[in-house]
C-alpha cells in the first residue's frame, strides 16, 4: 500500500493527478490537486474514527473512488445545480465540489449526521462554500422541499437504478438527467428499472462508460418532458 500515515505518496498522488486530468481533458489548478490532497487527508484521518466509506478506503481512495467522481463531470453545465444522493464521506460529491467553479454548485445529500458533519467541516476547511452545500435529511424530504430544482442528480451507493430514480425525479428540473455510478450489474439493473412505474417517467437509459477496467459505467436517464 503506497500510503503514508495520513495520505499517500508524491508517486501516488501523481498517477492520480495524471488519470484525472487525462480523463478531464485539461491540467488541475495548484490550488485544486491542494484541495483534493487536503480532503483525502481529512477523510482517512475521520475514518479512523468512524466508517464514511468502508474498509477499502485507505487502499483505493486515490485508484478507485476519486476516479470514479471525474466522468461525471463531463455532464455539468456553466451553470450546473447539482443534487448528490446519499454523499457518505463526499466521493464523487465533494471531488466534483473542488472541480467546478461559481455558479455551479453541488448539495450534498446526507441523513446521518454525523456524515453530515463530516461533509460540512470539508467544505469550511477548503472554502467551497460558494459552491457546495449540505442538507442533513432524507432525499425524500428534500424532493417535497426543491422540487423541479436541480439540472443533475448523481448517486454512486443508494441501491437499486430505480430506487435512486424514484428519489431523484421530484428533485429534477423537465429534461433534467439522473446519473448514477452502476458497476457490472448495470444491465441486470436497468432491466429491472423498464419494469417499474418509475422507468416510465424517464427517458431511456443511456450507458456511458465510467473510469477504469473494472465494468463501471454511467447511467444517464434524463427526466421526461423535454428532450
Amino acid at each position: 500500500m503506497d500510503q503514508t500515515e495520513w495520505g499517500f505518496s508524491q508517486q501516488a498522488w501523481a498517477a492520480c493527478f495524471g488519470q484525472m486530468e487525462s480523463c478531464l481533458g485539461q491540467a488541475l489548478s495548484a490550488v485544486q490537486r491542494d484541495h483534493l490532497q487536503q480532503f483525502s487527508q481529512l477523510l482517512l484521518q475521520t475514518n479512523r474514527q468512524f466508517n464514511l466509506m468502508g474498509p477499502s478506503v485507505a487502499t483505493d481512495l486515490l485508484t478507485r473512488h476519486f476516479l470514479d467522481a471525474i466522468p461525471l463531470f463531463a455532464f455539468f453545465s456553466g451553470q450546473a445545480q447539482v443534487a448528490d444522493l446519499g454523499s457518505g464521506g463526499g466521493v464523487p460529491g465533494l471531488v466534483l465540489a473542488i472541480l467546478c467553479q461559481p455558479p455551479q454548485s453541488l448539495h450534498l445529500i446526507e441523513s446521518i449526521h454525523k456524515k453530515a458533519r463530516f461533509l460540512e467541516r470539508v467544505i469550511d476547511v477548503l472554502g467551497l462554500g460558494d459552491r457546495a452545500r449540505v442538507f442533513a435529511q432524507r432525499a425524500e424530504q428534500l424532493g417535497a422541499a426543491q422540487k423541479n430544482a436541480y439540472d443533475l442528480v448523481i448517486s454512486r451507493a443508494v441501491g437499486s437504478l430505480a430506487y435512486g430514480a424514484e428519489l431523484a425525479y421530484p428533485l429534477l428540473r423537465p429534461g433534467g438527467a439522473y446519473l448514477a455510478l452502476k458497476g457490472r450489474n448495470h444491465k441486470e439493473d436497468t432491466a429491472q428499472l423498464a419494469r417499474s412505474p418509475v422507468g416510465r417517467l424517464f427517458q431511456p437509459p443511456q450507458i456511458h462508460p465510467a473510469w477504469g477496467e473494472d465494468g463501471g459505467v454511467i447511467v444517464r436517464m434524463n427526466k421526461a418532458g423535454v428532450s
